[in-house]
This record gives structure tokens, C-alpha cells and sequence, in this order.
């Protein structure tokens, strides 16, 4: 009994820490970034695109010489969770973060959940390492509060970040032993977040009422986002096959200038920078004004594109919003097909139902999308799209280092 609850201190000692940690590290890093696009995207149209240009080159640079040559974020979570020795190089952590900040900060359209992550992980060995009382009984405990806790920290959505700790080393099963870390970890990475930023939603949806119609409806929706999904984790897949081909300049490049591209062709058929940044302008966008079905589906592209070249270009970032940004304008254009003016719901049953498929990660998707938009009646049409969507794609999952 003694030695449990020496360990079950433990447990929430370490949590603790990770989690502040993890906290000042995000805190100070999505600043930088939030500050530097606002910048970029008030200058003239050219200045995006040459900057993602710029800033894929740099990652490319920074990741190479002292990144350890790898862009991964919360993958090295994943893949470490399931291994019995602590592999992650904390000498990379300074490389790979800043790789982080050139490719968020230049607008590549990924998430800044990858590196807090990844952060918390870099942490967690760290102390394994340095301190005893952490050994290898506590590590897979300390590696869920890291999860937690960037997660938590990043969105502002702690229930979240426990769930996806627990839920995203598997396919399909949770790693249920290791409740207590993730929950204490979560709630450090939200307080400290939270301290300084305050709390928010992180969009504003109109408040949506639940009927037995748009319930069957979301389900509908699901099926929808689900057929998708499968080429949303097909384009990731081959994006992260191509991360580790020739050479990394060229890729950067070659990466960078399809970036630009794509940004033209957004600002071209949009009038916005809805192909670049992490995807929160694009839920923001699907929900609000009139878009056309064309319009839509091009922005859909664009969104399914987007991350898959910036990861084959070897940008450090994750996919929690970027899923969500796609499955939004699918929500929009379900919701438009059915001439539905419950614009919000299907949205927001859309980007749960694309990031609970695209990661496998049901559970995550369905709390995340009451936390992200304040609105519990989310949860009953968010549980039957993300169910449907799962059905449909099976065990396939954006991660592939994921366990069944």
C-alpha cells in the first residue's frame, strides 16, 4: 500500500511538472507564431507566399543540422509509448521546436499541437533521466501527461487533452491505466495556459439545437466524412513516404513553392488565405456567408492537400485542426446539398467526424468539439458522425505508429 501511494505521488509530481512545463514552452511559441503570421498576412498578397517558401527552406536547415533530421512531433509520442527504453534525443528538441516555429510561422498548414506534444515528451525523458524517482514503471504515465498536456495547453480543452493521451497510442482501445497522469497533466497544461491567455472559445459557433432530424442527419454526415477521410489519410500517408526521399533541399523547395501555389490559387478563387495557417479561418469561413458548391470543394482540396505537401516537405507541425478544417467544408457543403440552414451543426459534426476518422480518435473528437465550441448539444450528433465515420474508414489512422 505504501509503495502505491509513493508511486501514485509520483505520478502526479511528475504530471505536474510536465504539464507547467509544456504550458510555458506552447505559451511561448504559439505568441511568436500568432505574431508573426498576423504580420505576414497583413503585408501585400506576395509576401505569404514567398514566406512559405522561405520558411520551408529553414525548417529544412534547422531539422537537418540539429533536428535530428526528423520532422516528426506527435508521432515521436506515439512510437515512444510503446516502446520499453526512452529513445527520444532531447538534444534535438531546440532544432526540432524551432523547425516547428519556421513552419507554423511562415503559414504552412499545420497544427501547433505536433510540437507541444512532442515538447511534453522531450520533458518526460528528460526526467526519467535526471531523477530516479522516475523510472521505467512511471515513463509510459509521464508520456501520457506530456500528450495531455500539449494538448490541453493548445486548445484550451483539458477533457480533450486527457482523452487524446489515452486514445491516440491505439487503434481502437484506450491505455486506460494511465487515467490519473493524463488528467493531472491536462489540467497543468490548461492552467498555465489559461493563467496568461484567460479562457475562450476557440471559435464562435451560433448555438444549435438538437432534433431527431439533424441527429439521423449527422450520421449521414459521418458516412460522408468517412469516404473522404480515407483519401485525407492516403494524401497524409504518401506526404509522409515522400518526407524521406532524395534530397531534403529539394523537398523543402519543391514543398514550399507548392505551398505558394496553393495559397495563389485560394486568394484566386476565395479572395482568402484559406490554404495556408493551421485552419481555424477555415471553419471560421465554412460557417459563415454564401459559397458556392465549386468554391467548396476547391477549398476542400485545397485544406487535403495542403498538410500532406508541407509534411512531405518535412514541416514539423501536427493535424488536429487541419482534419478539422477539412471536415468542416464538407460539413458546409452537406448542410448546403440539403439546403439545411443549420450551417453551424453540420460544420462542427463535420470537423469532429474528420479529426475522430483521420486519427482514430472517436472519443477526443466528440468532448473536443463541445469544449472548442462551448456547446454540449454537439455531443449526441458528434458521437453518430464520428461512429459512422469510423465504420467506414476502419482501421486505417493518419498516425502510423499507432497500435491496434
Amino acid at each position: 500500500m505504501l509503495f502505491e501511494r509513493r508511486m501514485l505521488a509520483t505520478v502526479v509530481a511528475g504530471a505536474t511538472v510536465i504539464g507547467v512545463s509544456t504550458g510555458l514552452v506552447v505559451l511561448a511559441l504559439e505568441h511568436l507564431v500568432e505574431d508573426l503570421l498576423h504580420e505576414i498576412f497583413e503585408a501585400p498578397v506576395w509576401v505569404p507566399a514567398l514566406t512559405v517558401v522561405i520558411g520551408a527552406l529553414a525548417t529544412a536547415v534547422l531539422v537537418h543540422w540539429v533536428g535530428g533530421r526528423s520532422s516528426a512531433s506527435t508521432e515521436v509520442y506515439v512510437s515512444e509509448f510503446h516502446e520499453e527504453t526512452p529513445t527520444i534525443d532531447p538534444s534535438h528538441a531546440p532544432g526540432r521546436l524551432a523547425g516547428a516555429f519556421t513552419t507554423l510561422g511562415s503559414g504552412a498548414p499545420l497544427g501547433l499541437e505536433g510540437p507541444a506534444v512532442y515538447t511534453g515528451s522531450v520533458v518526460a525523458t528528460v526526467l526519467r533521466r535526471r531523477v530516479a524517482a522516475f523510472g521505467a514503471g512511471t515513463h509510459n504515465a509521464m508520456l501520457i501527461a506530456a500528450a495531455a498536456a500539449g494538448i490541453a495547453a493548445v486548445f484550451k480543452a483539458p477533457a480533450s487533452g486527457a482523452i487524446f493521451a489515452l486514445e491516440v497510442p491505439f487503434r481502437g482501445r484506450l491505455a486506460g491505466e494511465r487515467v490519473l497522469a493524463a488528467v493531472f497533466g491536462s489540467a497543468a497544461g490548461y492552467m498555465t495556459m489559461a493563467a496568461v491567455d484567460g479562457v475562450k472559445n476557440e471559435i464562435e459557433v451560433p448555438r444549435v439545437d438538437l432534433t431527431y432530424a439533424s441527429a439521423a442527419s449527422s450520421a449521414l454526415l459521418g458516412v460522408v466524412v468517412g469516404v473522404a477521410a480515407i483519401g485525407v489519410i492516403w494524401l497524409i500517408g504518401r506526404g509522409e513516404h515522400l518526407s524521406e526521399w532524395g534530397s531534403p533541399w529539394v523537398r523543402a523547395l519543391l514543398a514550399g513553392g507548392i505551398l505558394a501555389g496553393l495559397y495563389g490559387i485560394g486568394r484566386g478563387i476565395a479572395g482568402e488565405s484559406l490554404a495556408l495557417r493551421s485552419g481555424n479561418e477555415v471553419i471560421d469561413w465554412a460557417i459563415g456567408g454564401d459559397h458556392a458548391i465549386w468554391l467548396l470543394l476547391a477549398v476542400f482540396a485545397l485544406r487535403a492537400f495542403g498538410p500532406a505537401v508541407s509534411i512531405a516537405g518535412g514541416g514539423v507541425g501536427g493535424l488536429f485542426i487541419p482534419l478539422m478544417a477539412a471536415g468542416a467544408v464538407l460539413g458546409r457543403l452537406f448542410a448546403d446539398a440539403r439546403s439545411s440552414e443549420e450551417l453551424s451543426l453540420y460544420v462542427t459534426v463535420g470537423a469532429a467526424a474528420m479529426l475522430g476518422a483521420g486519427y482514430a480518435v472517436p472519443l477526443t473528437a466528440v468532448v473536443f468539439v463541445a469544449e472548442y465550441t462551448g456547446q454540449a448539444t454537439m455531443i449526441v450528433p458528434a458521437l453518430l458522425a464520428v461512429t459512422a465515420a469510423r465504420i467506414v474508414v476502419g482501421s486505417r489512422s493518419v498516425s502510423p505508429a499507432q497500435r491496434p
